[in-house]
């Protein structure tokens, strides 16, 4: 969301916060104070942060509460909440409990100086006292005793769950305890609003790292507080938003009203105010609302005495005007390899009152916007173009997403200078291209960017018929302990082989990551891959079929405790003596083909099984004479409809020409793909039927 606020009474100094006892979304409350804090930079993640930090340095032992009334929505990934560190280094140690836009509240922590960041929800799962790691909350609490941290999340600021306790990490006595906020979207500050903090009197602010845009904090004393409330009887075209005016801030009397956009609109539309002169609840009845629309809206306050207040931002989806007649299920993929044939079920969610959020322009503003609502939700383009990522990662945080790239234009979606992340559940991406390259960096830069992830301890997620190239680190990959994973009619091509990467060479196609059970990678075109095509990491469970493996060093990979059912594949161009399965796993291996070569097909070290220790029951095995045609018809993002870089690469494996790279220049540079609008008109029945239709048309 945008954040609109006036003028800030005074500037953060020597001056102190006060602080004020909680309220519930239902009672009166006296003029508070609030602390405004806008901040830019990349993360708070990883080996080095960016962030805008407002804190105090403190002794010993600390107990700090606050309520985050409101995060501007500028990533998935932005954060506010309490830390303490070290030191303003960008790698010092540090511990932080965080709250992201959707409202979940989990711990993180750099244990080390200048080492890798882990969480309750990411490397750091054992020390969460709460299933996955995080809890919904807008109090925050973070506490240190001794040499102990604990966390805290709360409703109401009384009744606290405990999300962690922490012993790991060792602190100096005296440290930096404050409030952080970074935006995960580089040039771009996001504002937080928090309330009622206890435990320390912040008296500095600065920016910590490469922020690009320098933070601010302000704190205005005296202020009126709106909450946003709830959406209720909501039809296909209209709905009821509330919201609750719960502090006058000295005024007397308010303007209050509901401010409302359709996802990913930019600009907010205000309804008519109504005039309250106590604290009370109001509501808002909206009309002549779009069917399977996702409205973002927040509640908003003017005071007689020029104060503006925003409400946090809710969302509401309005349903279909749909007559429940269950449609037909579209046409096939003109795949012999279909995106329901793994393990995975695709969005077993759609049904025909998903809301759809159509993306106009191909800007990463509209694309982060449109994936990171909370909610299960269709993303359609009415455009086609070149999405630059500006040097950042997109990551998929809630579960419940389809991707449809088919849905575009020619010449479709391709995302650059970034990478894709699936870090939820239950989403389908298809037809899209991620061509991350060097971004015009040095191998200083630690620029390391995979091309598309799923994220570790994922579910039932599906990547179909996309291209990823020109990937630092992986091209696509698939998690640790993930479950139900289908990679299907990919295109996985020319990693960057000596770029930024820190470790050197590493051109490199897939990594499944330790523990993925029930990885399906079928019908895909692994090209100019040094190594990985793909590698199946300890403990894997995984069904490689109907695949082309070209120009490369090492095939396929199997760690021990690893079972793999490997069928129909075909590897051309090897560049060494390397048998084309080889590791230490157990595998049944049928109709695998090598061309033009004399590569033992099978290591010493691979056991080989006579049943298949895993299968698909929808796949089939097509035969290793037909997959090179196959695959080379219907592998990569749009295969009706390729761009140049695409139909470069196949037509190499297809002469047994092409080189490894070691940036994009080499090869024509990032595409600036022409940016062609059209309107769509999504049914109000037979979605699933509709989108195969979409798939089909540039399949």
């Amino acid at each position: 969301m945008r954040f609109d606020r006036r003028s800030f009474l005074r500037a953060i100094g020597a001056g102190t916060v006060a602080t004020v006892a909680p309220t519930a979304f239902g009672g009166a409350a006296t003029a508070a104070t609030v602390i405004t804090i806008r901040g830019g930079g990349a993360d708070i993640w990883n080996t080095e942060d960016a962030f805008h930090f407002y804190y105090e340095t403190v002794e010993g032992d600390f107990d700090v509460r606050v309520h985050n009334t409101a995060l501007e929505n500028t990533d998935p990934n932005a954060k506010t909440g309490i830390m303490i560190r070290e030191s303003l280094d960008p790698g010092a140690k540090n511990v932080m409990l965080r709250r992201t836009p959707n409202g979940a509240v989990s711990l993180q922590w750099r244990p080390e100086s200048g080492g890798e960041t882990v969480s309750t929800t990411s490397g750091g799962e054992d020390e969460s006292e709460v299933d996955g790691g995080s809890i919904d909350a807008e109090w925050l609490r973070l506490s240190r005793r001794g040499g102990a941290f604990e966390a805290y999340g709360s409703d109401d600021g009384t009744d606290w769950t405990q999300i962690a306790r922490l012993d790991a990490v060792e602190l100096s006595d005296a440290a930096a305890v404050g409030l952080p906020i970074t935006s995960h979207n580089v040039g771009v500050r996001c504002t937080a609003q928090l309330r009622d903090l206890s435990g320390i009197d912040p008296d500095a602010n600065r920016d910590v790292g490469d922020v690009s845009v320098a933070g601010s904090v302000g704190v205005e004393e005296g202020v009126p507080f709106v909450t946003t409330g709830g959406a209720s009887d909501v039809t296909a075209t209209e709905a009821t938003l509330r919201g609750r005016l719960t502090d006058l801030g000295g005024a007397d009397s308010a303007e209050c009203s509901v401010e409302y956009r359709q996802v990913p609109t930019e600009a907010w539309t205000a309804t008519p105010a109504r005039t309250l002169t106590e604290p009370e609840a109001f509501d808002v009845r909206l009309k002549d609302l779009t069917s399977r629309r996702y409205y973002e809206y927040r509640a908003v306050v003017e005071t007689s005495d020029g104060n503006r207040a925003v409400g946090s931002s809710e969302t509401v989806g309005t349903p279909s005007r749909s007559n429940g007649t269950p449609p037909a299920n579209g046409p096939e993929s003109a795949s012999r390899v279909d995106l329901a044939d793994g393990f995975a079920d695709p969005a077993p969610w759609l049904d025909d009152d998903t809301p759809v959020i159509p993306v106009t322009e191909p800007t990463r503003r509209q694309l982060t916007a449109a994936i990171g609502v909370d909610g299960p939700r269709l993303v359609v383009f009415e455009t086609s173009g070149t999405v630059d990522l500006e040097q950042q990662r997109l990551t998929i945080v809630n579960d419940e997403l389809y991707l449809a790239g088919q849905t575009a234009p020619s010449p479709g979606i391709t995302l650059v200078r970034g990478d894709l992340w699936i870090g939820a559940d239950d989403c389908v991406v298809q037809h899209l291209r991620v061509r991350p390259g060097d971004a015009g960096l040095t191998e200083e830069s630690d620029w390391e960017p995979d091309g598309i992830r799923t994220g570790d301890g994922t579910e039932n997620n599906v990547v179909d018929h996309c291209t990823s190239t020109w990937a630092v680190d992986e091209n696509l990959s698939v998690g640790y302990d993930t479950h139900n994973t289908t990679v299907s009619n990919c295109l996985v091509a020319e990693p960057l082989q000596d770029a930024t990467h820190h470790k050197g060479d590493h051109g490199y196609g897939s990594l499944i990551g330790n523990g993925a059970e029930n990885v399906t990678l079928a019908g895909n075109v692994w090209a100019h891959n040094y190594d990985r095509n793909p590698r199946l990491k300890e403990g894997t469970r995984t069904v490689v079929a109907n695949n082309v493996i070209y120009h490369y060093n090492d095939g396929i990979w199997m760690d021990p405790d690893t079972a793999a059912s490997i069928e129909s594949n075909v590897f051309r161009r090897p560049v060494s003596n390397q048998p084309n399965v080889f590791g230490d796993g157990a595998a049944v291996l049928a109709d695998n083909a090598l061309e033009n070569a004399a590569n033992p097909m099978v290591g010493d070290g691979i056991t080989r099984l006579d049943a298949r220790p895993l299968w698909p029951p929808d796949l089939e095995a097509i035969g290793s004479d037909t997959v090179v045609e196959h695959d080379l018809a219907n592998a990569g993002a749009r295969p009706a409809d390729r761009t140049a870089h695409d139909e470069r690469v196949l037509q190499q494996l297809r002469t047994g020409e092409g080189s490894y790279i070691d940036g994009q220049v080499e090869v024509g540079g990032y595409p600036d793909l022409d940016v062609v609008t059209h309107g769509l008109s999504v049914p109000q029945s037979g979605t699933r039927a509709w989108l195969r239709a979409k798939a089909r048309t540039v399949e």
